[in-house]
């Protein structure tokens, strides 16, 4: 593994938003590329991403989060993948580094973060197993299973989720306090907020079903603690 990280970022309608992103994956030590995929926004979301040194691709039309994800990693150099949300808020260098940190070490193959703003009991059990921030090995991600359902949008984590623990790849959670993401609510108002929320948690719901979610949070909690004192590996 060339230890070289590609950012992935896909983005739709974030015009007000990416370039709080951009500014600090830009020219990050540790990152070596960064791919933004614009999901058929209506909005300046590619005017603002060109004024970066990023790599800008775009759908011709709105294709949904797993297949936009999947466009970026499948065009990726590197063998490290980093996942980011295009509307997070207090993102800053060190996060980056954070979040990278166990994976170049090798003590664990895969991380993803606990925002500031995750539920409080992501918070309490030290793992957020819905995260959009992660880092993964490319090749991780040649399990068809991940893709399998390219309409379920949120419901892409718990896939990979899924296809990561199926296989035994090891990872540990990094709380990021300064990480934010921008709710719906937010970005839409209050009733359209609410419909947001509504639709993420019944993509989710799709792929499994409620005890199979619970069971997997849980046993990720275990994991999280398990592997989050794995020695670096020489």
């Amino acid at each position: 593994m060339n230890k070289k990280i590609s950012v992935v970022i896909a983005a739709y309608n974030e015009e007000p938003r990416i370039s709080e992103v951009l500014r600090v994956v830009e020219h990050h030590p540790l990152i070596d590329e960064v791919i933004v995929v614009n999901d058929g926004s209506k909005d300046g979301t590619s005017e603002v991403v060109k004024k970066f040194d990023v790599r800008l691709i775009e759908n011709e039309h709105n294709m949904g989060k797993t297949l936009t994800v999947k466009r970026g990693i499948e065009a990726a150099k590197n063998d490290l993948i980093m996942m980011l949300d295009a509307d997070l808020k207090g993102l800053e260098s060190d996060s980056i580094t954070k979040l990278a940190k166990p994976v170049l070490d090798g003590r664990v193959d895969w991380t993803l973060s606990v925002r500031g703003n995750s539920l409080l009991i992501y918070k309490l059990a030290k793992m957020d197993h819905v995260s959009g921030e992660r880092i993964i090995p490319k090749e991780f991600f040649n399990d068809p299973e991940i893709w399998s359902n390219p309409k379920i949008g949120y419901g892409l984590e718990t896939l990979l989720n899924k296809s990561l623990i199926d296989r035994k790849k090891t990872f540990c959670s990094v709380y990021l306090p300064e990480l934010i993401v921008t709710t719906k609510a937010t970005k839409d108002g209050l009733w359209k907020g609410f419909i947001g929320e509504f639709k993420m948690l019944h993509q989710i719901g799709q792929v499994m079903s409620l005890h199979r979610i619970l069971e997997q949070f849980f046993g990720m909690v275990y994991l999280n603690y398990k592997y989050s004192k794995a020695p670096t590996k020489k």
